[in-house]
């Protein structure tokens, strides 16, 4: 290898030059006339060339890895089935039924763009918060602590100056199991504190060349680092849930005795408890996501079948089925406005009425409300379904058929009010209900 001062490629020509840029892809000093004839050739075009004094302080890019399977082979190619980097032989052997093989060059594209880009970045920062609070929340441990040995101490002094030199043997044995308590807490402590250290550490040193190579990285470089950091930060992560497990927040008191006798001033409690900072790791998203295959259907068996009411005339216009398993089914028929209830979608529960014939029915997520159009009224009704009353109504405008729910935002369509008899124009609303 040459001197970091000097070009390599006239280094191999026993020539010395003074470099001045740095190729990510071929990971080669380049001096100014190498530089410009690297810029010339057509394959090189796409290389990444950046200034040598741009990297200052930093390490130069790591180098790309060879295969772990096929020492001698480089990783080329990405399977998004399997998720993994691998090289020409690799696909030969182990990924010749898989569909998803994509080149390295094609699998990083728009890398610095990706969710993987993004997530593996997040996390990161996560970690570094995660454990600069480990950090301060044992800090404040360590001072709390300190505050209430001094705190402790006054109380055990003031008790100990009623009984005089009789006490000063008590006075000593308590000092020294608070002492003894102290000291064991802070060794613990501080253990945790090295191993928050060092995690956050390798996580900081990790986010400083991923920022090196997002700047002057190639996008292989930075696309083979950003699957090292998935596994590093798993690592990092259950180092943290280790760390968190095993936290607890120490806590010495002093209890004085009513009746103080001379054997004893007092008594020392420990009070434990979990520690106030909790991670909870964030969920990976992969920069290429593998689709689920697609079941066909080939056929549907009959599961559940509704006995009605014989003496009442259906007309029945949409279904839906609430968290609770209750089925609500609406009736148009002139003779019948009404929502029928099916308790685990087979039992008929109950019923409510309308003046005016119910149409679509659809189950608001996560609530205990469903909403159900009136078109003859122009408006859409609001159920309880805990309690299957009616619960408020809200005019929409014109003559509105289906509806779709959503936690935040109903979607209701219908026709306009504008129209001639051989055109229709449909409406779609969004309404946002300010309290659901």
């Amino acid at each position: 290898m040459a001197s970091a001062s000097l070009c390599d490629p006239c280094s191999e020509a026993d020539k010395s030059s003074t470099a001045t840029k740095y190729c990510s892809d071929c990971e080669e000093r380049l001096c100014t006339d190498c530089d410009e004839s690297h810029c010339r050739f057509k394959a090189f075009k796409s290389h990444h060339v950046i200034d040598l004094s741009s990297i200052g302080s930093n390490k130069l890019m790591p180098a790309i890895k060879n295969c772990n399977v096929h020492s001698e082979m480089m990783l080329d190619y990405y399977c998004t089935d399997h998720e993994i980097v691998c090289c020409r032989a690799c696909i030969s052997n182990e990924h010749r039924l898989c569909q998803n093989v994509l080149p390295l060059e094609l699998a990083s594209k728009d890398v610095r763009k990706s969710a993987l880009f993004n997530d593996v970045m997040e996390d990161m920062t996560h970690l570094i918060t995660t454990l600069n609070a480990l950090d301060n929340n044992r800090q404040s441990n360590l001072q709390s602590m300190e505050e209430s040995k001094s705190t402790i101490t006054k109380k055990i002094r003031a008790v100990k100056s009623k009984f005089l030199k009789q006490i000063d043997d008590l006075e000593r044995e308590l000092t020294t199991t608070l002492s003894s308590l102290q000291r064991k807490h802070e060794m613990e402590i501080n253990q945790q504190k090295q191993e928050i250290s060092q995690v956050l550490v390798n996580v900081i040193e990790n986010k400083n060349e991923m920022d090196f190579l997002r700047d002057h990285g190639s996008k292989n470089q930075l696309f083979i680092f950003l699957r090292q950091q998935v596994t590093n930060i798993h690592s990092a992560e259950a180092k943290i849930q280790q760390i968190v497990s095993h936290s607890q927040e120490f806590n010495i008191t002093f209890d004085k005795k009513k009746d103080v006798k001379l054997e004893s001033l007092g008594s020392l409690s420990e009070y434990v408890q979990p520690c106030q900072v909790q991670y909870k790791p964030k969920k990976f998203q992969q920069a290429q996501i593998k689709a689920e295959p697609m079941k066909n259907i080939r056929g549907f068996e009959k599961d559940t079948e509704l006995k009605l009411k014989i003496c009442e005339k259906y007309a029945f216009r949409d279904v839906s089925v609430t968290d609770n398993n209750k089925l609500l089914m609406t009736n148009a028929a002139s003779s019948g406005h009404k929502l029928y209830v099916y308790r685990d979608c087979k039992d008929y529960e109950t019923e409510i009425a309308f003046s005016s014939a119910p149409y679509c029915v659809d189950v608001i997520p996560g609530t205990d409300r469903a909403v159900i159009t009136l078109p003859n009224e122009k408006a859409i009704q609001f159920i309880n379904t805990t309690k299957m009353t009616k619960d408020g109504k809200v005019d929409v405008g014109f003559t509105c058929y289906g509806i779709a729910a959503e936690r935040d935002k109903i979607y209701v369509g219908g026709t306009g009010e504008e129209f001639r008899w051989h055109q229709l124009v449909y409406v779609v609303l969004a309404l946002k209900p300010t309290s659901l």
